[in-house]
């Protein structure tokens, strides 16, 4: 599992320096890890250039295979703790992990829940739910529009959608773009069991050419790498400046809601506990259950160009 867990690190980050430092080791071990790995498999896993480590078909396959195993050993270590009689609560996220950082509330939850631990699961694209109907997690932070069978939801913000585009790109220079200026682009695309509604509205185009992502760090990839397009919400622009990348804004796309998800089954308190922390301590202004009143959209910033060590969005 350990292994696995170096094969992912490496195969995310695209580089070893990178999967290195995010795992808190030194390049040499990990690079010698894989290269066990690749021994006991009999195959090669990865293709090694100079701009870093590109996954083989092989490599591919136990990617998916891989993420599976690894979250099914953290459930069932979650599930063991709650036989032990141990507290844990797992929330998800779809997207850039600090909606779920929050100093002031990590600190409000942990003194009225002591001994409750709360863990954090990275999303994948294919789910915007995380996997909450199927018990993965206990609450989802996502961003809409999904199925929302057997879920319970708060808005907590909308947003605008934008497009990422690479500088080189003629949309670069476009202080708005329509969802039709975009369908002859070369675009990312979701995989096929993506939830459809989420895959309706993400997906920017029809290309079948386009690279297949399941995170937002592999829609950005994609734009700076494949020069593709893909679409990403406000939170994004604000927080991810990538440089030769440009976030220019869809005029004729709704906005999206930031939410949060449970189940509607689920009688847990914490459950509970941790949605109304999270609104109070995030956007104490805008939280509100979903469904009593609307929410406006802010206003949106104007059409960013990332550039290296300037925040994408401004101070704002």
């Amino acid at each position: 599992m350990r292994r696995l867990q170096y094969f992912v690190a490496v195969a995310e980050e695209g580089n070893v320096g990178r999967a290195a430092r995010r795992l808190l080791m030194s390049q040499p071990p990990l690079s010698q890890r894989i290269r066990e790995l690749e021994a006991d498999l009999g195959c090669v896993l990865f293709v090694r250039t100079p701009r870093g480590m590109t996954l083989t078909p092989p490599g591919e396959v136990l990617l998916a295979e891989a993420r599976r195993l690894l979250e099914g050993a953290e459930r069932a270590r979650d599930l063991v703790r709650r036989a032990a009689g141990q507290r844990v609560l797992r929330v998800g996220v779809l997207g850039p992990g600090e909606a779920a950082l929050s100093a002031s509330m990590a600190h409000t939850f942990t003194q009225q829940h002591e001994g409750v631990e709360v863990t954090l699961v990275q999303g994948d694209l294919r789910d915007p739910t995380l996997g909450l109907n199927a018990g993965n997690v206990d609450a989802a932070i996502t961003f809409t529009p999904f199925t929302r069978t057997g879920l319970s939801t708060r808005t907590v913000r909308q947003e605008r959608c934008y497009a990422a585009v690479p500088d080189s790109s003629p949309l670069a220079g476009a202080s708005v773009l329509s969802r039709a200026r975009l369908q002859d682009q070369l675009s990312i695309r979701l995989a096929d069991d993506t939830d459809p509604l989420f895959r309706a509205y993400w997906q920017p185009g029809t290309s079948p050419d386009g690279p297949v992502v399941r995170s937002v760090d592999e829609c950005l990839h994609a734009v700076l790498w494949r020069k593709a397009v893909a679409l990403v919400p406000e939170q994004v622009v604000r927080g991810t400046p990538v440089e030769g990348i440009t976030y220019v804004p869809v005029s004729d796309l709704p906005p999206v809601e930031l939410v949060l998800a449970w189940r509607r089954s689920d009688r847990n308190p914490l459950v509970a506990h941790y949605v109304d922390a999270f609104c109070a301590a995030v956007t104490p202004s805008l939280a509100h259950p979903q469904g009593q009143g609307g929410l406006r959209a802010r206003p949106a910033p104007p059409r960013v160009q990332g550039r290296s060590g300037t925040p994408a969005g401004g101070s704002g």
